[in-house]
């Protein structure tokens, strides 16, 4: 694994309604700022390790990392290919996110079925590993993979099969708890630990608005509950304990 300087602080963006150039821009300033990390997801706009290559200047200090690519989207095979690419483009600043995502955009969005997502991830993670590259020598390039990881299991094989976890929209406590239990899975190494927390800026009513989308997926509510939330929290609108 690559040792990337993700710094303390990055930041999270959706840039699909950005032109290339204003996303170059974005970066820029980023940077600029003093973030260490800009991560990227994939939902259904541009092509997230696509994305980055094009973002990846040459003389950027700036990490650059996928939270998260959805595993159904591509196999391990063509993954571990655009990941060495990336980082090598990069000179080893790139960090591969991984996650299982949803059912609905598995398989409505997909057409695959979603099913044991904990088996597939470590299959997955198994196959990123075996699969063959023959592109320039990588000269220790191992990109570390981050797991999209909410609960116990998946915590766990963060540790034990990856590099560490990305959680999110987890409150301070489970970040605390998380922290915890990837140490104890671990060993003798300490996991990354990458947490994404949304900040709405224009008050409750962005909050609410961002998280809508979220509201009704079984795997959200299932992390909430855990962390003490209740189905009337994620009821529509969203309770105010919930969006705070």
């Amino acid at each position: 694994m690559t040792a990337v300087d993700l710094g303390r602080i990055g930041v999270w963006g959706h840039l699909d309604t950005l032109t290339i150039g204003q996303a170059r821009d974005y970066a820029r300033r980023a940077e600029a700022l003093g973030y260490g990390a800009l991560w990227v997801p994939e939902t259904v706009g541009r092509e997230p390790f696509t994305l980055l290559a094009l973002l990846a200047g040459d003389d950027s200090r700036l990490a650059l990392g996928t939270s998260i690519v959805n595993i159904w989207g591509r196999d391990a095979q063509a993954t571990r290919m655009a990941a060495m690419t990336l980082a090598e483009a990069t000179s080893g600043r790139f960090v591969l996110g991984l996650g299982v995502s949803h059912p609905h955009l598995a398989a409505k969005l997909r057409g695959h079925v979603f099913e044991r997502p904990l088996t597939r991830m470590r299959e997955y993670l198994a196959a990123y590993r075996a699969a063959i590259y023959r592109g320039p020598p990588d000269d220790g390039l191992e990109p570390p993979i981050l797991v999209a990881a909410l609960r116990e299991r998946m915590t766990d094989l963060a540790a034990t099969d990856a590099d560490g976890a990305f959680p999110y929209l987890v409150t301070p406590e489970r970040v605390a708890w998380m922290r915890e239990r990837l140490d104890a899975a671990a060993g003798d190494h300490r996991p990354i630990l990458a947490v994404t927390l949304p900040v709405a800026l224009d008050g409750a009513d962005a909050a609410r608005a961002y998280l809508k989308p979220y509201l009704r997926t079984p795997t959200y509510r299932a992390s909430w509950e855990l962390q003490g939330f209740a189905p009337d929290d994620w009821e529509a609108p969203g309770s105010d304990r919930l969006v705070s």
